[in-house]
């Protein structure tokens, strides 16, 4: 009975009598899967795949522009100076002006910029990233020789044909050579580097120096016949021959190459045909640039033209 009224009397001085305000609880743990916020954002990890499929994304979609207004570019470029060097590539230079709207030149320079932006930092992070990671390849290298060298035979086994590896055939002459040649730099890449300063160069010549204030000047054929066809030979080298030559070899292939890279095209047979059909398009330009520098003298707006290569320093 004692007992019983001891635990009683325990159990009264246990208990207190607390003021009517909130008590102060403790914070729950945190979650380490909700992500932090800032200003109320929340604020998620950024992962290397994800900043590479990203870039990878806007630079695929960026090419657009450019891959919608080549078929139109290279018709009057590429084909019609082969066949005509009279009045008819300025005719449907012309008409391509008129069925253009009058951003299209910002348009393909924003997508270009992006596109070539996207680029470099895809190349920056991956030379980053291998260089980060280079000291555990060793250690995995030297933990797993043999199971190294299995894996590495299935992957050139399974990737011997890629077009991110060989191109669109392979080798230097295509398929014609008769056998796939890999290279240090994929020929998509090297093709896209080659581009930029000619492309720069075309855009300098063509559209910037003439649309400025001090010269305003309208470029069509004649301008580019006037090059070919300038009494000094830098002018009609390296002013024309060589940029125009390697603007077209380049970006024929890198812009219809790369397309038949996003389009997933992995069959060896039709990637001859669009190598074949690159092929025709160079050698088709090239035969066009022959036949513009094989026409006569007189070509009007002589003095403007050498406006724009005093600005270049070449004259």
């Amino acid at each position: 009975m004692a007992k019983v009224e001891k635990h009683q009397d325990i159990f009264k001085m246990s208990l207190q009598e607390l003021p009517p305000e909130p008590v102060e609880i403790d914070d729950p743990p945190e979650d380490p899967y909700r992500p932090k916020k800032f200003l109320g954002l929340p604020i998620y990890a950024i992962s290397h795949r994800s900043v590479i499929m990203g870039l990878r994304t806007i630079q695929k979609y960026s090419t657009i522009p450019m891959v919608a207004y080549f078929p139109l570019h290279a018709i009057n470029t590429l084909v019609i100076p082969s066949i005509s060097t009279d009045s008819a590539p300025d005719d449907v230079l012309m008409m391509i002006r008129e069925l253009l709207p009058s951003f299209t030149t910002k348009l393909l320079v924003g997508s270009s910029i992006v596109h070539l932006t996207c680029g470099l930092i895809l190349r920056v992070w991956k030379l980053w990233s291998t260089s980060a990671s280079s000291f555990k390849r060793r250690r995995r290298r030297r933990r797993s020789h043999r199971k190294k060298e299995v894996s590495i035979h299935l992957e050139d086994t399974r990737e011997r044909t890629s077009q991110r590896v060989i191109g669109l055939t392979g080798g230097l002459s295509g398929y014609f050579v008769g056998f796939n040649k890999s290279f240090n730099i994929p020929p998509q890449v090297l093709t896209g580097y080659i581009l930029v300063p000619f492309l720069a160069y075309h855009l300098a010549i063509m559209k910037v120096i003439p649309n400025s204030s001090r010269i305003f000047v309208d470029i069509d054929f004649n301008f580019v016949k006037w090059i070919f066809k300038h009494e000094d030979w830098r002018i009609r080298i390296f002013g024309g021959f060589i940029p125009f030559s390697m603007l077209i070899w380049s970006g024929t292939y890198h812009i219809i190459a790369g397309t038949c890279q996003y389009l997933r095209i992995k069959d060896i047979s039709k990637r001859r045909k669009w190598s074949n059909f690159i092929t025709f398009l160079v050698g088709s330009g090239i035969f066009g640039i022959y036949r513009l520098s094989k026409i006569p003298n007189s070509i009007l707006g002589s003095d403007r033209y050498e406006k724009i290569f005093r600005r270049l320093y070449m004259l």
